[in-house]
């Protein structure tokens, strides 16, 4: 009756050690994600000095503003934010395990078509410019949404400046 008592008992211990060990092994494997992209925030609040970068949950939102990459109006990039981007994309390519939407966003100045486009516009140049710097494209996404989206009031002129930008959505990608 000892020796059952003995036997069980250690079953009991060997059953709660390999579960403690599962269920350490996947709160590591849950907490992955969050450390990879946390790392990743880290890298890009350290390079891109001229944007607002954030991190919500486990996914970043980058945001230039309209004037620090486009003139106004336009959509063709500022050729001085070259070294920016190439920062921005050193970063990317590191962090390869990641989905990038990218957003571009106008004031409500102009027809709803005209800005439609340009923010269209605004957001595959962006993702055109990150490409030359290697970032796969299969890993980006535009969106142009055009003044649907307002960070700020469009009945002022600070309001409508920073309503023009570009924002850059990094996703961890769940099937790496």
């Amino acid at each position: 009756m000892k020796r059952m008592l003995m036997t069980s008992r250690y079953w009991v211990y060997a059953l709660l050690a390999v579960t403690f060990m599962a269920s350490c092994a996947s709160s590591k494997k849950s907490a992955s994600p969050h450390v990879y992209m946390t790392k990743q925030y880290k890298e890009l609040k350290n390079v891109l000095n001229e944007a607002e970068v954030s991190i919500i949950k486990d996914s970043l939102k980058v945001i230039f503003p309209n004037n620090v990459l486009f003139a106004s109006s336009s959509d063709e990039l500022k050729p001085e934010i070259r070294p920016t981007f190439g920062h921005f994309a050193d970063v990317l390519n590191k962090y390869s395990k990641t989905k990038i939407l990218i957003t571009g966003h106008t004031d409500s100045t102009g027809s709803a078509n005209y800005n439609r486009e340009l923010s269209e516009k605004r957001a595959v140049h962006a993702k055109e410019l990150l490409n030359e710097f290697k970032v796969n494209n299969d890993r980006m996404f535009t969106w142009g949404l055009a003044d649907r989206d307002p960070i700020a009031s469009n009945s002022t002129e600070e309001g409508k400046a920073r309503n023009r930008r570009v924002e850059f959505v990094i996703l961890y990608d769940v099937k790496d």
